[in-house]
């Protein structure tokens, strides 16, 4: 390899790694809050309000200490509705509204799903 190409091949080659691992990363994080959102779900089929009130605000606090992260390395449009829905979603399970809880619970479920699909390597994201 000559040396004019060595430095766009490293430039490439570590946005490729970075990009992985932030997929990951990102990955992992949507995992975490996806199972908090079935908990918080499994308890308001229950009828357990409180602790699916509690599953909803622990998973807002983890939402909340990395939403920095996402924003820097997610496209704002996709998480910018996620703080909306999680108030909704303590408001409706402090009212015991199954019906509004339920879908809105969804509708965050969809958002964070979203966020993790924006950032896996596929030919559709690269291009």
């Amino acid at each position: 390899m000559t040396k004019g190409y060595r430095i766009p091949v490293i430039t490439l080659a570590a946005l490729l790694l970075f990009s992985l691992w932030n997929a990951r990363i990102l990955s992992g994080h949507c995992r975490n809050l996806l199972e908090q959102l079935d908990r918080a779900e499994q308890y308001a089929r229950a009828q357990q309000w409180t602790q699916a009130a509690d599953a909803v605000r622990d998973g807002y606090r983890d939402w909340q200490s990395r939403k920095t992260y996402l924003r820097v390395v997610s496209r704002h449009d996709a998480s910018n509705g996620a703080d909306t829905l999680y108030q909704q979603c303590v408001l409706y399970a402090g009212a015991g509204d199954e019906v509004h809880f339920l879908t809105e619970l969804q509708a965050l479920r969809e958002q964070i799903e979203t966020l993790t699909e924006m950032e896996q390597l596929s030919i559709g994201n690269v291009l």
